[in-house]
């Protein structure tokens, strides 16, 4: 049975809302850009003090989804007066009003994404939540990451990360005190790594995950390294877990042969791996999916804010219910060679993967007239 859509408006105390559009605009809750045709109207002698979109969420899963957490990604040029749109004016309510936990994971020139977590959904229902920017942000208090993630690192400070080895090359060490830092909320990972006979890695482990669920692992990086004429890694997250003697793991990474990187997605299913476009030294989006069936992920690439290069990958590893570390690591696999790697990286969340639709049903302004 289809269900009916409806708009739900929000009682106002204070200011006149001046309507700017109402049209259901269907948004991708993944991180790439959807294609949108907005039209938006004049709001006349409107002085606006601040401006809101509401946003639909459907339930596409059959059973109810309690504390989920969700995003609504927005092409910048398609919301209004997107100037005054700043990361610590944005807050996220309910239909009645309350405030709800959120993030912001970028506001660029170019595109806008935040996540919200909705106490419930009824199985294939909806909620509608309003998202306010502009002017002076009441709830910012409801900025918590740590509420709305499985798990959330932001590297506002160095913290240890015990070493684990996961057989995706032939030996791995721990980094040193000196080769890990924090700088400008960026974990900076800077080592040099010397082989002879075999290839090395430096691996270090965030956090562990049960996969007693579908999960993505979401990571923003960038990799620092010159070429250095090696075949090398500057930077790679991974999943890994041990089954029996074997080593069964997935990863993400930068690699540099013949003097030139490429993305590489690891397989240890069939021994072999995959790369792509070259990759410069842009901010990157890398997702890792993992659930007890098997794994897959992507990699976008993004210049000045602008998504410009999508890559995907998938493999049949089966992780079951079993723990995985999460972690990431550099490496040198060349022959009796010596390379400096260095890599940022900006965060690093795990959420619960589930199937939604986002919508946008109306943007507006609340404000006063001249």
């Amino acid at each position: 049975m289809t269900m009916t859509r409806h708009h739900v408006l929000i009682k106002l105390r204070v200011f006149l809302p001046v309507l700017i559009l109402l049209s259901a605009l269907a948004l991708t809750p993944a991180f790439s850009v959807p294609s949108i045709n907005v039209s938006v109207q004049s709001i006349g002698a409107c002085t606006a003090e601040r401006y809101w979109i509401d946003v639909n969420v459907t339930n596409l899963e059959g059973t109810a989804l309690i504390n989920q957490t969700f995003n609504a990604t927005i092409p910048s040029d398609r919301i209004p007066a997107y100037s005054r749109l700043r990361a610590g004016n944005v807050y996220v309510v309910d239909e009645n009003g309350n405030p709800l936990y959120y993030w912001v994971m970028r506001r660029t020139s170019k595109i806008f994404t935040v996540f919200f977590r909705i106490p419930s959904i009824e199985a294939n229902g909806w909620r509608v939540v309003r998202i306010y920017y502009g002017s002076d942000n009441p709830y910012r208090s409801y900025r918590k990451p740590g509420e709305i993630f499985v798990y959330f690192e932001n590297f506002n400070r160095l913290k240890k990360y015990p070493h684990v080895d996961t057989g995706i090359f032939d030996g791995s060490q721990a980094f040193t005190s000196k080769e890990l830092n924090v700088s400008r909320s960026k974990l900076v990972v800077n080592s040099t790594i010397s082989t002879w006979f075999s290839s090395t890695a430096k691996e270090a482990q965030l956090t562990t995950l049960t996969v007693d669920d579908s999960y993505d692992v979401v990571f923003k990086f960038r990799r620092k390294s010159d070429a250095q004429n090696a075949d090398s890694y500057p930077f790679y997250m991974f999943i890994h877990t041990k089954v029996g003697n074997r080593d069964r793991y997935d990863y993400i990474g930068i690699h540099e042969s013949n003097s030139a990187f490429h993305f590489e997605f690891g397989n240890d299913r069939s021994g072999t791996y995959e790369t792509t476009e070259k990759a410069g030294k842009q901010y990157y989006l890398g997702r890792i999916f993992v659930s007890p069936q098997g794994s897959s992920g992507s990699v976008e690439k993004f210049s000045n804010g602008a998504l410009i290069d999508s890559h995907t990958f998938e493999n049949n590893n089966r992780f079951r219910n079993r723990d995985v570390s999460v972690g990431f690591g550099q490496a040198n696999a060349d022959f009796f060679a010596t390379v400096n790697l260095l890599a940022y990286v900006d965060w690093v969340y795990i959420v619960r993967h589930v199937n939604y639709d986002v919508e946008i049903t109306a943007m507006g302004a609340e404000c006063s007239f001249n």
